[in-house]
């Protein structure tokens, strides 16, 4: 996986807006493509559908620490593809010494009246930002078995895989698990994975965790460099 710094200068670098604000919320949150922008491609209907927040799916909001410092807080609402648009929230610091880049995504939002759609493109647009930003950069990908009615019908090798949009949810993915220690809870809530896949917790419980935002978010009080 190539370095999070240079992912993270790439995106910083990036033109037009639209390019840069885009992959960096794709990457901030964690998120599948088809949870930023906001138009559907006709050939992805009954696939894939576009989930893309509006201007008003940011609020600020402060957190308080146990020490009773107060920090500001960003607060986006996602819709979680593959869960049929349940939402999330992403909380992250306004502080730049946590993380520089909340403040310009978040003025990048307030310049959006609240119901217009933030990104409004297709997953098709944005595979081509991405082709162009991370150009020659490649991330690993480990054998892996395919199944069929209970037989393994193919099993691709190790290889190495064109850095695009998705490889910045593995990215991202990585960082909070191995930078921000967040556990397989945490994961659930930020990224949209079910707490069933994350830990083989069903029922009742995944009703109410997608929300917990400030389970996870004193783990992403870390300084940062870049």
């Amino acid at each position: 996986m190539p370095p999070v710094d240079t992912i993270r200068k790439r995106i910083q670098e990036a033109t037009p807006n639209e390019a840069k604000y885009s992959l960096m919320a794709t990457y901030l949150f964690c998120a599948r493509v088809s949870e930023i922008i906001g138009v559907t491609c006709p050939s992805d209907l009954g696939k894939t559908l576009a989930r893309g927040p509006k201007g008003k799916d940011v609020i600020t909001d402060t957190y308080t620490r146990d020490s009773g410092e107060e920090i500001e807080v960003a607060i986006w609402t996602i819709k979680t593809a593959k869960r049929h648009g349940k939402e999330r929230l992403i909380a992250l610091p306004l502080d730049k010494t946590y993380e520089p880049l909340t403040k310009p995504l978040l003025n990048y939002f307030q310049k959006f009246n609240k119901n217009e759609i933030v990104f409004p493109f297709t997953r098709q647009k944005a595979t081509c930002y991405a082709k162009d930003i991370f150009k020659k950069l490649t991330y690993p990908i480990e054998s892996y078995k395919i199944y069929k009615d209970g037989e393994i019908v193919k099993q691709p090798q190790d290889h190495n895989k064109l850095f695009r949009t998705h490889a910045l949810r593995h990215l991202r993915a990585t960082e909070l698990l191995s930078k921000y220690r967040f556990d397989g809870s945490d994961l659930s809530v930020y990224g949209g994975w079910t707490l069933r896949s994350m830990l083989g917790v069903g029922g009742a419980m995944t009703r109410y965790t997608h929300l917990r935002w400030d389970h996870y978010f004193p783990k992403l009080l870390k300084k940062r460099t870049r």
